[in-house]
């Protein structure tokens, strides 16, 4: 017979055993896992030290197509526009750099800038009775209650000024009569930049056949694109003789809670009938577009949407055929 001793000395074997066999096994198992933890980790580091090279390269080379793309755009676009009057409309929320870029690029293909009117989105919103009641003033006969009528004919008053050239007042009582010079005295206008010819009131304002660029800001918050750049550039189209493109940045419509104007431009199929609009015009193939699609319009041709945003019909137009 098997002793209570011998019993109780035969369990505290087995559990010694066991106790042994667990740290044994864990020492193991903890030496593995270090090993397996530090190949991992030392690829992991060969791995970023990998992707930081070619993170770099690929920068390097990006900088050296921006700096190309820079130098060749000049000789592009020379000539394309030659002899030809602009108008930029936008609002105070356009980026100053986009508007320094599209003035260049405007200029290198040989056209004039004659004039940048730039609205007070802040104020169009109509967020007050004030506003709105001021704008109504200036609107004689439109409904000052209402910010959505009081937009509509505005634009509409807007783009029937901008489609009858005559020369801008300079002096009281003339400068109320006129729709842009008692905007900008009223201050709905942010700004009123003129060239120093139609600044002094001698030659009509826009220049019959002006060519007009809508410019549109990565901000749409205040004033949303569809309550008045998109009915703006649309009653413009109807209005002018010569062509008209809508503009904005690259980076329009990636700040939360807001959209790209010229996407929900191109979601119109009516007005991008008459109104061409390009993505990322801050880039070099941005403003190589811009200068094609107005050159087009300037033959008459069909506008087009250009870009890589959705609803593009190419990155550039095609080219003009030879006249």
């Amino acid at each position: 017979m098997i002793s209570l001793r011998y019993h109780i000395v035969s369990l505290v074997a087995v559990f010694l055993a066991l106790a042994l066999g667990i740290v044994v096994g864990s020492t193991v198992l903890r030496e593995g896992t270090v090993s397996v933890l530090r190949a991992t980790s030392e690829q992991v580091r060969q791995n970023n030290e990998s992707y930081r090279e070619e993170n770099l390269g690929l920068k390097q080379e990006q900088a050296r197509l921006q700096d190309f793309a820079a130098t060749v755009l000049p000789d592009l676009v020379r000539g394309r526009l030659k002899d030809r009057h602009v108008v930029l409309l936008d609002t105070d929320k356009v980026d100053r750099g986009v508007r320094d870029r599209v003035t260049q690029v405007l200029e290198a293909a040989g056209a004039e800038v004659d004039a940048r009117v730039t609205f007070n989105a802040g104020r169009l919103a109509l967020a007050t009775a004030g506003d709105r009641e001021a704008l109504g003033r200036l609107l004689p006969g439109a409904n000052a209650a209402d910010a959505g009528a009081l937009r509509t004919e505005l634009v509409r008053r807007v783009a029937e000024r901008l489609g009858a050239p005559k020369p801008l007042p300079s002096q009281d009582p003339d400068r109320k009569n006129d729709m842009l010079t008692s905007l900008n005295d009223g201050g709905f206008l942010a700004d009123l930049k003129l060239a120093a010819t139609v600044a002094g009131g001698s030659v009509p304002f826009p220049r019959p056949g002006s060519v007009v660029v809508v410019l549109g800001p990565t901000d749409g918050v205040a004033l949303p694109p569809e309550a008045f750049l998109i009915p703006l550039a649309d009653q413009v189209s109807l209005h002018v003789a010569g062509p008209v493109a809508g503009v904005e940045a690259l980076a329009a419509g990636t700040t939360p809670g807001t959209t790209s104007w010229i996407r929900k431009l191109r979601e119109d199929r009516l007005v991008i009938r008459r109104v061409s609009g390009i993505d990322d015009v801050d880039t070099a193939y941005g403003q190589l577009a811009l200068v094609g699609a107005l050159e087009r319009g300037l033959r008459n041709l069909a506008s087009g949407q250009y870009g890589f945003k959705p609803g593009n019909s190419g990155l550039l137009p095609e080219k003009v055929p030879a006249s």
